[in-house]
This record gives structure tokens, sequence and C-alpha cells, in this order.
């Protein structure tokens, strides 16, 4: 760590200290404001924050007796729903950096297990809450805070409360950054801080955990505007979430007409009757629809949404892309079964960025026509040449540098029971691989007695999108005649360095060549290895035997994950593709 930055941490105690002495706040980096005191900041100014100095943080928010005993920290956001769990889960992350740095600094003598020790105690102490819940970091980070389930809640700031002795003053510079990466990977911005205002303030204030302060000009017209805007632009991406895309979220209102919800059951088949039901609950709660007798109407608010949705829809669409390519991927423990060795094969690329001399014994790399010329002539005019000429030390070229291409193919079943949230969560996947890896990717799917290539090999987010919605679950599962076609498309294309992810809910049960359907998976199995294909398989629980003995034939690796779930998915798959990709 550079000295600087170390001299900055050690001296941050006696910073903090000394200002809270004066019964002042402090500005820490650009976004976040630290005191002992009560925050808060009008919707008009949102950058100027007012800091109540005759109201304590402690005492107004967790009841205690005692005065500045807490933190009060807030870090800035755009107004945005964050995720609660995800937040805490970097803080945790940070706390384990910070005492990891005073080892490695040797500022401090504890041992691994008590520093261990002393963050779990600490997270115990830390009490964290965004518009999405709130709990302490041990809370949250075990998935046993309070989650709030309504989507209207935004919120500009994540509001930390924390119990933290003086010499732990220095983790606070671990605690923002990390608290800054949450919000910047969950597709949202961070806002500067511009001016503090220390000032009394009469607010009526709750006992408890929450902000709870009076915000000045709440109820002015620009701030109710503001939060409508916020707030419909929620439910729309909760809608794109539900449905996919932008597009199907628009297709399914237009569907809600005042002539009867003729093609909801369409809905139904390929988003599941369950979840296409709490839909229609949500809007009916937000009264963009309202429920007749026999159908679903759009209200003239939601008609209002409807035609907002229709007039912006390239930059909700925007906006989409987006957050799927800065989702923060949590990483899961799971039950996994490793047999494959196969390496990616590396290509070698001209790197016009790197310029080098000319080697010793052998010329490597492409001309550097403009750097030679550049370089010879300031040897003859510096040996007092009247005429430029080149020489063997003036040559130079350009460096090398390696790429592993990797196409990847997703297998999915798409039998009945893979309606609903799995078949998004796999969507989603297919999306956010092609947004982040910018390589090639198809979709192969597989259900009732065949197999279809459903998305070439395509670097087109269009057309990946296109495909993925004609994609609808029902029938059984002929795995055998999935992976043959997988594998027939794989060759085909020639793909380079192929990565084959079979994601599956089910085992086989319609046969290809016998009347095993399981035989049969198993035999194509074998050409997966046999043609070189690195194979990724993500199944379930209940199937992990059969899986196990299909990986093992194909030369590839498993992952018995508990739901196939968004997360999940995400999580194995890059870890994998990343794996393959920098293998040696």
């Amino acid at each position: 760590m550079e000295s600087r930055e170390r001299h900055q941490r050690m001296t941050l105690e006696h910073y903090l200290s000394y200002y809270f002495s004066q019964n002042k706040g402090v500005r820490l980096g650009e976004t976040t404001v630290v005191s002992n005191k009560v925050h808060s900041n009008h919707p008009a100014t949102p950058g100027h924050i007012k800091i109540y100095i005759d109201q304590d943080a402690g005492q107004t928010y967790l009841g205690r007796e005692e005065a500045n005993q807490i933190l009060h920290i807030d870090v800035f956001h755009e107004p945005a729903r964050l995720d609660p769990v995800y937040v805490a889960r970097r803080i945790w992350g940070a706390l384990e950096t910070y005492f990891n740095q005073l080892r490695d600094e040797r500022r401090s003598e504890l041992t691994k297990d008590e520093c261990r020790q002393i963050v779990k105690e600490l997270s115990e102490k830390i009490h964290v809450k965004t518009a999405g819940g709130q709990g302490t970091v041990f809370q949250l980070a075990s998935r046993k805070g309070e989650i709030s389930t309504s989507k209207n809640i935004i919120q500009n700031h994540v509001h930390v409360l924390a119990e933290l002795e003086c010499k732990y003053y220095d983790s606070l510079i671990f605690m923002v950054d990390a608290i800054e990466a949450a919000i910047i990977n969950q597709g949202f911005e961070i806002r500067r801080v511009e001016a503090l205002d220390h000032c009394k303030k009469e607010i009526v204030t709750e006992k408890g955990t929450g902000v709870g302060v009076s915000l000045p000009g709440f109820n002015s017209p620009e701030a109710k505007a503001h939060i409508a805007q916020q707030n419909r632009l929620q439910i729309i991406l909760d809608l794109a979430s539900a449905f996919g895309t932008i597009e199907e979220a628009k297709n399914f209102l237009e569907s809600l007409t005042a002539t009867g919800n003729i093609f909801l059951g369409s809905f139904a088949k390929k988003h599941g009757d369950g979840d296409l039901k709490q839909t229609l609950l949500d809007l009916c709660n937000h009264n963009l629809v309202k429920k007749g007798r026999f159908t679903h109407t759009l209200t003239d608010e939601g008609k209002e949404l409807l035609e907002f949705i229709k007039y912006h829809q390239k930059e909700l669409e925007a906006q989409v892309r987006k957050s799927i390519r800065k989702y923060q991927i949590v990483r899961h423990n799971y039950q996994t079964y490793h047999n494959s060795e196969l390496k990616s094969r590396k290509s070698q690329l001209t790197d016009e960025r790197r310029v080098v001399g000319l080697d010793s014994h052998a010329w490597l790399g492409e001309l550097a026509i403009p750097e030679t010329v550049v370089a010879a002539t300031a040897r003859s005019f510096l040996q007092g040449q009247r005429h430029m000429s080149i020489k063997r030390e003036d040559i130079k070229q350009y460096g090398r540098k390696s790429f592993a291409p990797i196409d990847t193919c997703l297998a999915i079943d798409c039998s009945g029971s893979m309606v609903g949230e799995k078949i998004r969560a796999v969507a989603y996947l297919a999306q956010h691989f092609l947004l982040t890896s910018r390589e090639k990717v198809s979709v192969v799917t597989f259900q009732e007695t065949s197999s279809k290539v459903v998305i070439p090999f395509t670097k087109s987010y269009q057309k990946l999108v296109e495909g993925l919605r004609s994609i609808q679950p029902e029938g059984m599962t002929p795995l055998a005649k999935g992976i043959l076609e997988a594998v027939e498309l794989v060759k085909k294309k020639r793909a380079r360095n192929p990565l084959l992810v079979l994601i599956t809910d089910g085992i086989p049960n319609y046969p290809l060549w016998t009347t095993d359907a399981q035989a049969d998976a198993l035999k194509a199995a074998e050409m997966i290895a046999q043609n070189k294909i690195r194979l990724v398989c993500i199944g379930v629980l209940p199937n992990e035997s059969f899986l196990k003995e299909l990986a093992k034939i194909g030369k590839g690796n498993l992952y018995i994950v508990d739901e196939l779930d968004k997360n999940s998915l995400l999580d194995v798959v890059t870890q994998e593709w990343q794996r393959y990709k920098y293998s040696k």
C-alpha cells in the first residue's frame, strides 16, 4: 500500500475525533457524510447536506441514552432501490480486507482467527438501511434482515449506523469504498456531496432504526413529481425483469384491453400462471390495472404508463442493458465435480498500443512504420547527418498479445418444469453473458420430442433477445437430442474454444436412438469429449447421480445448485468461462 494512503488512514482517527469533539460532521471522499448527528437534504438540492447539531444519531435512531456513541454514515447516490443484502456483504468483505491490511502492515498483533471474530462482532454493531430493507450487517449478510417487498420505496443514500471504537475509524475508508462499489455494481450512480450545513433543527423522529427525518420540502410539487417519475421507472424495470424485455412488457400491457384478455394465456404458458397473477396483483396495487369480473384492464394511469413506454422504448431498453451489464454476481457454494482438463487455444494478435525494438534474433511482429521513422529522424539529427537514414537500431515493431476467443453454446432444457422463474434466469444469463464477454453466444433448446437452434452463434444483442422471446417451455426432456444438436452446431460453425453450458432441472425422458432416454443421453455426451468441447453442466440435487455420470462421460464439470436462479447461473458460468479463457 502506498505510504500516502497509509498516512491518511493513520491520521483519520485524529481527524474525525477532532471534528466530532467540535460537534461537527465531515465529508469523507466525494459521496459520504460522517458525524454523530442526524443528516437530511432537500430534494431540490440533493448535494447540500444539513447536519443537525442538536440531534444525536444514536439517541434519535437507536434510542441510546448517551450521546456521541454512534457514527452516522450516509453514502449518497441517485434515487434508487438498492439490495441491502449485497451492500452488507460488501461491507463485511471490506472489514475483512481492513484487518488483513493491518496484519500485513504489522500494525496489529491479532491472529487470523481473532480478526475473524472482531469482524463478526463489528458486523453485529453496524446497521445498514437502503430502500430495499434494513438490518445489521450480520443479519443482512445471513439474509435474516428486514427485506422490504414494496416496489414504491426509493432512497438517495445508503444509511449506516455504526458503533465503532476510535481506533477502528480508519476502517471507514474501506467500508465507504465497498458501499460505493455496491451502488455502481447495481447499475446506479454515486452522487457528490457539494456542501455541509451545520444547524439546529426541531424535527420529529420515531425511535428505531429508520431514517425518520422530516425532509424539508418533501411535499413540494417538484419533490412529488421526482418521486412519481422514479416510481414509474422502477415499475417499468420490474415489468421488464418479469417478462424479459421492455418489448415483452409493452406487449403484456397492450394485451390488457377493454375487450378482454385474449392473449394472457400465452403469457401464462411462458411465465407461469402464478407469476402472472402476482404481476397483475402488483399492477392493481399501483392503480395501473383494474380487475373486472372476467378481465383485467388498464386504468387511465396504466394507459399513460403504456404510452410512456412506447415513446421512450429505446431509452428504456438501454437502461435495461446497462442494469444487466452491471449486475453484481453473488458468489455461492456448490457441490462440484470436475472432470475437464481441456485448455483454451490462444491466438496471437498484433498489439498496436505496444511498440518494441527489433528482436536480436528474429522478426517477431508487424513493422511500426511511424515509430521507426521518428526514431530514425531523431538519431540522424543528433548525429549531425544531412539526410535521414534508417539503421537496425531504429526499427520498431508492434508487440503481440494473446487472445483466447470463446464461443459459448447454451443448451437449455425447455420442458414444462422450466416455466417461470427458471427460464427467465436462463434468458438473463444469456443476455448478461453476451453483454459482458462481447463474444459469440448461441442458444439450443430441447423440449417435447425435438431440439432447435433458437439463436445461432452471434454477437448481436438484438438477435439474442428476439430468439429468447420465442422460447416457451412445455413438454418432455429429450436431452440426447439437445446435446446432439449443440455438438452439430459447434462443428458446423467451427466455434473457437467451444464452451457448452448444459442447463437442466430434470433427467431425460424421451429417447433418441433406443428406448432408453438416459442411455441415449450418455451416448450423446461421448460426442462432447470426442469433439474437444468443454462441458459445464448445471443441475439440481434430485438428479445428481445421473448428471455426475453424464459429466464424467462428457469430460465436463458439474455444478449442483439449490435452485436454477439468476445468481447461481451467473456465478457458475462466469467462473467457468474465466477459468477456461485464462487456462494455461
